[in-house]
Formats: structure tokens, sequence, C-alpha cells
């Protein structure tokens, strides 16, 4: 069968963020044999003439949509890309007959809601590997798609999502289709994965409903032979790990690191981390193994607010994950999300004041918290009146601690210019503009470990202000 797979994704701020989904569904389907181009909308300048050649000329017998956010996650400036999502879906339609199917993580996250409202033909929930090569087959051999786990059919609509498999073996992305080097030019790193699952509770948080709870780990030398690849097949020489926890399980993390130190892979690298399960040890392995700084989701610095939000770590766990890094001489740079239930001033204070304890390389708030469905965030945010019953949360809605209001975005203004925090969704010491002129100069990596040689803050107001 003939496949074109389309990532819609176009967001570049604060980088381009290599398809990596879409990679795995194309080596599942690579291996059965199918024939396979893939068309990445993130660096094409005429979309509308990009998709008419590939239908017109090659004529997909399947055009597979690759969602992989709903929206940009930033408030009060929020941006929804299921508009982006109907341009090129009706694009395809007017250029092509073949079936269309939806995915990634984007649309997983309300596949009922986005199915009713998309024109496209089938939908594909969670991971989709195993449910892409079902639903292919069943095409090819003209049989019902109907029962297949992770597959929703539009026509003839179920009331509720099918039950879904999970990936036992991960494998590897195919890569070759894409431009990886772009990638690296453009967003100064590329990405790789080493396992799938979130055992933990935090009451925002997505990844237990897209990847399961139950943690499935890559052995280290598949992902060291990946690590090879994208050196040595794509000159990708800086990598950020985009597992939802690097450092969990801790052995896992230890064992990987060591084993890229001993083989000498050589490729830079940055992840995300939990302060809870931070030790000089593992530290001082990541360091020797190339990385280069590390990214806490560290979400508050009140005690109050850690409970409130579901952490599994303390603010005594930030402190000594904070004091090992400085020790071993790693940047780092800590995630607040700002507003969350039970938040006012005395524990934004009790988050400013550790803050300034802590000495980080950088700072980088989120106000408000995105209410996603399925999430306990989302049941307190009905039980508060926050949101309704009918509240289409397919569309960018944020919790703010109602006694705040929008009085938390002049207390965050005031602080971020004062101690040069970033904040994406007031463009203090971040814009799209400033991104893309630094990348010109070859840097890799994330850039917020430049914010020590600030010599002041920069802002752009919003419009309006």
């Amino acid at each position: 069968m003939k496949i074109l797979l389309l990532s819609v994704n176009r967001e570049r701020m604060p980088y381009p963020v290599f398809p990596l989904g879409l990679a795995y569904i194309a080596s599942v389907l690579k291996e059965e044999g199918h024939q396979l181009r893939i068309v990445d909308l993130c660096f094409c300048e005429d979309v509308e003439d990009e998709l008419r050649n590939q239908a017109l000329r090659w004529r997909p017998d399947l055009i597979g949509l690759s969602l992989r956010n709903l929206d940009n996650l930033t408030y009060p400036t929020p941006l929804s890309y299921v508009p982006e999502a109907e341009e090129v879906i009706g694009l395809c339609r007017r250029h092509s007959r073949a079936k269309v199917v939806i995915g990634g993580s984007g649309f997983s996250l309300a596949p009922m809601e986005l199915l009713r409202a998309l024109d496209v033909d089938f939908g594909v929930v969670g991971e989709g590997e195993s449910p892409i090569l079902s639903l292919v087959r069943c095409l090819e051999r003209r049989i019902p798609v109907e029962g297949i786990h992770g597959v929703i059919v539009r026509e003839g609509l179920p009331e509720s999502v099918p039950a879904i498999d999970r990936v036992k073996s991960i494998g590897f992305p195919h890569r070759d289709l894409l431009d990886n080097g772009r990638y690296l030019r453009h967003g100064g790193m590329g990405n790789i994965q080493t396992k799938r699952g979130c055992p933990f509770n935090c009451i925002y948080c997505t990844y237990p409903l897209l990847e399961g709870s139950s943690v499935r780990m890559r052995p280290p030398e598949e992902v060291l032979q990946e690590l090879r690849g994208l050196k040595e097949h794509h000159g990708v020489d800086y990598v950020y790990f985009v597992d939802d926890i690097f450092n969990f399980p801790r052995d896992h993390a230890l064992g990987l690191c060591r084993s890229m130190a001993d083989q000498g892979i050589g490729v830079k690298w940055t992840a995300f981390i939990n302060p809870g399960y931070v030790d000089e040890e593992l530290i001082e392995a990541m360091k020797e193994a190339g990385c280069m700084g590390v990214e806490f989701g560290t979400d508050s610095g009140s005690p109050a607010m850690l409970r409130r939000l579901g952490k599994s770590f303390s603010t005594e766990n930030i402190s000594r994950a904070s004091e090992i890094c400085r020790k071993v001489e790693i940047p780092f740079a800590h995630y607040l999300l700002l507003g969350g239930p039970g938040e006012d001033e005395k524990t934004l204070e009790e988050t400013a004041s550790l803050m300034d304890q802590l000495e980080s390389t950088a700072v980088i708030v989120m106000v408000g918290i995105r209410i996603y469905p399925g999430t306990e965030l989302e049941r307190i945010s009905l039980s508060e009146g926050i949101i309704g019953p009918d509240t289409n949360l397919v569309y960018p809605h944020f919790y703010i601690s109602p006694p705040l209001g929008d009085e938390i975005l002049r207390w965050v203004s005031q602080k971020a210019l004062e101690k040069r925090w970033i904040v994406p969704g007031l463009e203090i010491n971040i814009s799209q503009n400033l991104m893309d002129h630094i990348r010109r100069f070859n840097i890799r990596g994330p850039l917020w470990n430049l914010v020590p040689r600030m010599k002041r803050s920069r802002v752009r107001p919003l419009a309006g202000e």
C-alpha cells in the first residue's frame, strides 16, 4: 500500500521538535513492506502546493496525519492547533480520494470530540504502532475495520473510546524520510526516547493517559545503537531525551549513562528529571556521559502546592537536587506551574523564596495549568465551576486559582523582570525572534543556559498593554 504520512505540527517555539512519534509509525509500516512518503509541515513554505503535488503525482492509498499537540499550552496567549489540522485535512480531501486516518498524542487526548469535528475516516488512539498495522491490513484485504483495539471508525462512531493495547517492545524509529539535520540547525538538538509510561500522579499530567502507568524501558544497548546512528548517519551530535522522567527508574538511567561513557558515544544531551530521584552518583554519571544540563519538573516551591499538585517529591528534595547539580557543576533549570488549585499570595512567595535559594541556571515559568480531559485537574475544575460539563477541552482552558485571577500575571511579570525568569506566555526573556537569532550562531541544546549571560531582562509587551 502507498501511504503518505503528514506531520501537522508547525510550532517552532521555543524550538522545532522532530516528529518522533510519526517516525515510529513509519518504522512499523516500512517493516511490513509498504511504500512510504512523509511530509513534514514544520518547514513547509507552501502547504497546499506540497500536498497537491504529493496527492496528485504519487496517488497514495492512505493518508495518515499526526497531531502532536492540541495547542501551545501558553497562558494568557493560547493558540489552538486544531484549525491547522482542519486546513490540512481539507487540502487532503480536495486533492486526494485516499482514506484519511489521524493519530498522535494531541488527537489521543480528546479522540471522540476530534473525530466528530474533523473530516477523517479513522482515528488511532494511544501508541499507534499496533493499531495502524491492523488498520492497514484490514484496508488491504477490504474487510471490516470495526473492533481493532485503538482504532475508531468515524462512520458509526461508538459512544466510548475503544480498548488500547500498550507497546511491549518500543523498537527503533525510521528517521530516513525526515530531515534530522534541519531540526539540529533550527532547534539545536535531535531527540530520542529510552522508555514509555509514567507511574506518577500529577493532577494535570497526560502521560499516564497516553502511555500508561507501567514503565517500559528500552535496553541501554538499543538506545546506544540509535545514538550512534543519529551521529553517524544524520550528523546529530546533541539530543534531548524525551522521556517523561529520564531518571526514573534510577538504575536504568544510571546503567545507560555508564554505558554511554564507557563506549564513548560522543553525543551531548539534556533531559527532564525528577528532583526526588537525584543523587550525586547519578548526576556525576550523567555528566560523564555527555549531559550538558538538566530540567527539573519542579512546579512549585511551596510544600502545600506540591501536595495539591500530586508531586512525588518535597522542597527538601528540590533543594538537595539543586545542591548536587551545583557541586557537580552541571547547569540546571527549574520549571514552575503557577496558579494551580489552592495557589495564593503566600504559596507564590514561598516559591519565589525557594527559587532565590537554589541558584539555578534558569527558572522557566508557566502561568495557569492546561485542563485536559480525564485528569484529576478536570474533576477539580468541574467541582469548582472553572469549567462546565459542556466545556470543550479540545480547545485551551486553563486553571487559574480563583483568589488570584489576573493578579497572578502582574505578580509573575514583576518577579520575572527582577529575577530574569523566563515566561513564555508573557514573552519575558523569550520570543520567537530572539530564539531564531541565537540559533544562527549554531548553538546546541536548550537556550535557558544562556540566562546567566544576560545583562538585563528582555520583554515584549502583550498587544493592547
